[in-house]
This record gives C-alpha cells, sequence and structure tokens, in this order.
C-alpha cells in the first residue's frame, strides 16, 4: 500500500454531522463494486469465462492505495441469438470493461435458468461480467472506412468493410469457401458436390456491360458458353 494524496475537503464538512456522513457513504461505497476498466489475465473460450484484473485501486478512506483483486471465472460477453454467435479470440492482455451484476448470479452461472441469489452479496465483482473493448487497445479504422461497418484484425490487414452499395474484403492470404485457400490463390472454391455458377445473360446484355475489363467472364445463354473479353472484343 502507499500513500495517496487526499483530495481537497470543504472545511465547513469537517467535525458536522455533514462530513461524517460523507465518511460513511465513502466507506460504503469502496466495498460497492459497479464498473472498471479491466485487462485479461487469462481466458477459456470454451467455457468462455476470464480471469481479470481491474485497473483501478481503490483508495481508502485513510488515504491509502489497495490494488483490487484479480476476479476469476468472469463469464464474457458476446454479441448471440437465434442461432447464431459472434465470437472472438480474447487474449492474454486484452483490455475491456468489468461490470458487477446487482446480486449474486453464481447459481444462474451455473444452470442459466431463472434461480435465486445464492447469498446476500450485493454489487460485486465475484458476480461480474467482462465486456472486451477495442477502444483502450488504440484500434485504428482506415480513413475510407469511417463511415461504414468493418470488421477486421486489430491491424486492419484483413477485414470485411460494409458500404453502403458494395462489400468490400481484404485478404492478402485469399478467400477460401469450404476450406482453407490454396497459398496461390486469392479465391479457393472447394466442392465435391456443387459448382461455380457464373453470371449468366444473353449476348445482348454481356455487350451492354459498360467499360468490360479484361478478363471478365461470363456465361452467354445465347452462345450457350463461356464468354471472356480479351481487352477489344469478347470472345
Amino acid at each position: 500500500m502507499t500513500d495517496y494524496a487526499p483530495p481537497s475537503r470543504n472545511p465547513a464538512d469537517n467535525d458536522t454531522l455533514t462530513g461524517l456522513l460523507k465518511l460513511v457513504l465513502t466507506k460504503a461505497l469502496q466495498n460497492t463494486a459497479d464498473m472498471l476498466p479491466a485487462q485479461v489475465i487469462a481466458y477459456d473460450r470454451t467455457s468462455n469465462r476470464a480471469q481479470v484484473q481491474p485497473l483501478i485501486a481503490v483508495v481508502t478512506t485513510a488515504n491509502q492505495v489497495v490494488q483490487r483483486a484479480q476476479v476469476a471465472s468472469v463469464p464474457v460477453f458476446q454479441y448471440g441469438g437465434g442461432g447464431f454467435v459472434l465470437s472472438f479470440p480474447v487474449m492474454t492482455g486484452d483490455t475491456g470493461w468489468i461490470k458487477a451484476n446487482d446480486r449474486d448470479i453464481s447459481l444462474f452461472k451455473q444452470t442459466t435458468a431463472a434461480s435465486s441469489p445464492n447469498t446476500a452479496r450485493l454489487h460485486d465483482f465475484a458476480d461480474a461480467m467482462f465486456f472486451p473493448d477495442t477502444l483502450l487497445n488504440g484500434v485504428t479504422i482506415a480513413t475510407e472506412d469511417a463511415a461504414n461497418a468493418v470488421l477486421q484484425n486489430f491491424a486492419g490487414t484483413v477485414k470485411v468493410a460494409l458500404w453502403s452499395d458494395l462489400i468490400k474484403i481484404l485478404a492478402p492470404k485469399g478467400v477460401g469457401i469450404n476450406g482453407t485457400p490454396d497459398a496461390n490463390a486469392i479465391l479457393d472454391l472447394q466442392s465435391t458436390t456443387q459448382a461455380f455458377l457464373p453470371p449468366r445473360m444473353t449476348t445482348v446484355e454481356k455487350l451492354a456491360i459498360p467499360s468490360p475489363k479484361i478478363g471478365m467472364t461470363v456465361y452467354d445463354t445465347t452462345e450457350l458458353g463461356l464468354s471472356t473479353y480479351n481487352g477489344s472484343a469478347w470472345s
């Protein structure tokens, strides 16, 4: 424990009922947990539980700083519902927010069913949830995506960006459907029961494509075959 510089006090509160009430309230609040920044010490993805270290210490009424204890087996928040989940591999060192529940939820964590509080415990980090938050990690979104929805790694080297009228994918090592992409393929489609189905259109529709690029390929339903643009004509 280390000394802590006490905040200034209103002299009018010294040796008064108001001052005493403030002291009692301060002591009570020191034992009441709500929400604090925290860091992941360990994480088990199977159970989706983390051991976290609150990053804000307790300052006692005696003006001493006391480091908060680590909190074990904290459920980690995930977006999910309707049979779907958005899951991330929380790592040691990740930061976020630990939020205490109003009551003891130990029985609920065991059964995930309606239950009564197991103890009279109130507002305690033993009954907390952990909310990962990249804000504390300084993640930067590319300028071009400032107005877009983005799913990316911290470095921004792999991402899916939802624009108002298109989807942009950044995947330097390729995209694999139904498997890991070949190292030399930007897109690798793998299946033993389904086929690749290119755009299908008539010759008239094909010729109406504005500013076609070399290599563009369609299935021409008039000529009944694949057709590729060679830079000057479709063949």
